[in-house]
């Protein structure tokens, strides 16, 4: 989901696709060093008396943690150093053992607060788990879970005098409490820069993550600090002197908690309306020709993995530009039989035959919409007669599998992902929806379980000769 810019094409090119993490293709190799997470008491700096004084109401204890295991797999003939290996296993491991329980616990203790990034990093990661676990603990479902595996995928290590900036891939399988079907995650991109302590100790100073948390907060501190967070990584910022960092972080949490909270509150009362009466939400519009959702999902299940990232070679991957998520959607609609359409103006065209944007009504080159998730709510609202027939905005627990879903922030769609399963309470009404998704990939991941909480749904119709 992280949009960086990498030449003039492609500050063009990332202000129409959508905005998703960067992920790399990558080969699974057979040179694999496998770790579980072990104990983390060697980084446990500080007493639990001095975190909670440190972190305020970020401190929440819960009866027991969850089963979470994780290794480590080595690529390309990277390697670390046992100590290195376990601050990533074990920082990762607490962090889902958090999730699991939806309860707070402060991660200030792996990051070098002696260190001005380390400082700032070690905010910022608190923060980010604080409002996710804010988030799920919100919702109408439960979406805890008492087991996780992740695997930490090294692809890239530089060791410099004591020190190493290692990237690497997450990936991980869960399963959440409110339905028994497993999610699985991978491509979560993060880059981390470590170095000893005072103590010896092999702590964060930097630890990057493109996930959408991440970048909801990240844009808020380069806001702060006057950068342009479409062009700069927060990592390479210099930290203004005179910043209260944590004060700064406090803020940031507020202001996206009271947003969430007026999002959660929106969508609960969508869910009751709906449940009360499901035959009031039914599709308005008709189209010449029905939609194949089985055929769309079952192109969304086969080239997505939790295990390793897939695309398909006969189109472009745009990860590298900003996401890949809407040109991912749209695969999935075009194979499901639904036609092209480049008739008439740039808003009302729906066309993928190369990289090049074509506003021509000819075909040939690629249309906005196609891969730009806001050009594509565009198109879906305004085509009228040949193409694609959709209703937008409609009850987002009022879709089946096949629909599209949009997680829209600053009035602008962030990211969008298809509709893989719905999911009924025993007496049979919604409990939640699964979906399928492109940067980050996810299979079955609940809809309710993002950072992003403004949601909104596109009920795919058909097509118009």
């Amino acid at each position: 989901m992280k949009h960086k810019k990498h030449s003039l094409l492609s500050t063009f090119i990332t202000t129409l696709i959508c905005s998703g993490a960067l992920i790399g293709c990558f080969l699974m190799m057979n040179n694999v060093v496998g770790k579980t997470a072990g104990d983390i008491s060697s980084y446990d700096s500080q007493s639990a008396a001095e975190i909670e004084q440190d972190e305020g109401d970020y401190v929440q204890v819960a009866a027991s943690s969850p089963s979470v295991t994780g290794n480590i797999e080595y690529l390309n003939g990277t390697a670390l150093p046992n100590d290195v290996s376990l601050l990533l296993l074990s920082y990762t491991k607490e962090r889902y053992e958090a999730l699991g329980k939806l309860s707070f616990s402060s991660l200030s203790h792996y990051f070098n607060t002696d260190n001005t990034y380390g400082k700032l990093y070690a905010q910022f990661c608190n923060t980010s788990l604080k409002y996710l676990t804010f988030v799920r603990s919100s919702r109408s479902t439960d979406l805890g879970f008492d087991r996780a595996e992740f695997t930490v995928t090294v692809t890239e290590v530089n060791a410099r005098s004591g020190s190493y900036t290692v990237k690497y891939y997450l990936s991980d399988s869960i399963e959440f409490n409110f339905c028994s079907v497993p999610s699985k995650s991978t491509g979560m991109e993060l880059e981390a820069k470590i170095s000893s302590d005072s103590d010896g100790y092999m702590k964060f100073t930097v630890l990057a993550e493109d996930t959408d948390v991440n970048i909801l907060i990240e844009e808020m501190v380069m806001e702060r600090f006057g950068y342009d967070s479409d062009e700069y990584y927060l990592k390479d910022m210099t930290i203004p002197g005179n910043v209260d960092i944590k004060e700064m972080f406090e803020e940031i949490y507020a202001e996206l908690k009271s947003l969430a909270k007026e999002h959660i509150s929106e969508q609960k009362q969508q869910l009751a309306d709906y449940n009360a009466n499901p035959g009031a939400y039914t599709a308005k519009k008709t189209a010449d020709n029905a939609y194949n959702r089985e055929a769309a999902v079952a192109y969304s299940y086969k080239w997505v993995s939790g295990d390793e990232v897939v695309r398909n070679p006969e189109y472009s991957d745009y990860s590298i530009y900003g996401g890949n998520c809407q040109n991912y959607v749209s695969q999935a609609l075009y194979e499901s039989g639904i036609p092209m359409d480049w008739d008439g103006n740039y808003t009302i065209q729906w066309k993928w035959f190369d990289d090049e944007v074509n506003y021509n009504q000819s075909d040939w080159g690629r249309s906005i919409s196609w891969s730009g998730t806001e050009y594509f709510y565009e198109y879906c609202t305004e085509n009228k007669g040949s193409g694609l027939v959709a209703e937008t905005d409609v009850n987002i627990y009022s879709v089946s599998p096949g629909d599209v879903m949009q997680y829209v922030s600053d009035d602008w769609a962030k990211h969008s992902v298809i509709v893989s399963k719905v999911i009924y309470n025993d007496d049979g009404t919604v409990a939640d929806i699964l979906i399928n998704s492109n940067t980050t990939d996810r299979v079955d991941f609940p809809l309710s379980a993002y950072g992003y909480t403004g949601i909104r749904a596109i009920r795919i119709i058909g097509w118009n000769d």
